[in-house]
């Protein structure tokens, strides 16, 4: 019986290990999954951003559009000459530009006040700063309903072909 009981216990302490416990935390985290880009018609090229995200009580969306956008992009593009990445400025403003969308939560906001994770899927077209821009990368974060701004994460250096 012990031969047989012991093995058990152990397979069940070892996959309850692996089960990641949900976050308690009211601040958001994100986190980078994929990027994927093709070329629609000779000159307009696309875009799909997919970040994963959790958040501790779950108010990551916003209740509507007009509350400002939530997700906070910077684009960076590899500079040929120095081999570094910089960021475009806005020629209005002499900063950065950004990137930025609005994730309006569902209308089923059930999970409100409980923790939740998923993937943000953002649409971006065009995607880069133009033709010539074959190297580059992202930073995002998320600004919560409270005002709670979640980690910056960043992209791995992207390539495009076309």
């Amino acid at each position: 019986m012990k031969r047989v009981l012991v093995p058990i216990i152990l397979f069940i302490f070892v996959l309850s290990a692996c089960v990641k416990k949900a976050s308690e935390s009211p601040i958001p985290t994100l986190e980078y999954y994929n990027f994927v880009a093709w070329k629609v018609r000779v000159k307009t090229d696309t875009a799909v951003m997919v970040l994963k995200y959790e958040d501790g009580n779950g108010d990551i969306f916003l209740a509507n559009n007009t509350q400002g956008p939530n997700v906070i992009g910077t684009f960076y593009y590899k500079n040929s000459a120095t081999g570094k990445f910089t960021a475009i400025k806005d020629q209005i403003t002499n900063d950065t530009a950004r990137i930025t969308q609005t994730i309006i939560q569902p209308k089923d906001a059930s999970y409100k006040g409980k923790s939740i994770r998923g993937e943000i899927y953002l649409p971006m077209s065009p995607f880069r700063s133009g033709d010539s821009v074959k190297v580059f990368k992202y930073t995002f974060f998320v600004i919560d309903e409270a005002g709670n701004k979640s980690n910056i994460v960043t992209t791995p250096e992207l390539t495009v072909s076309f």
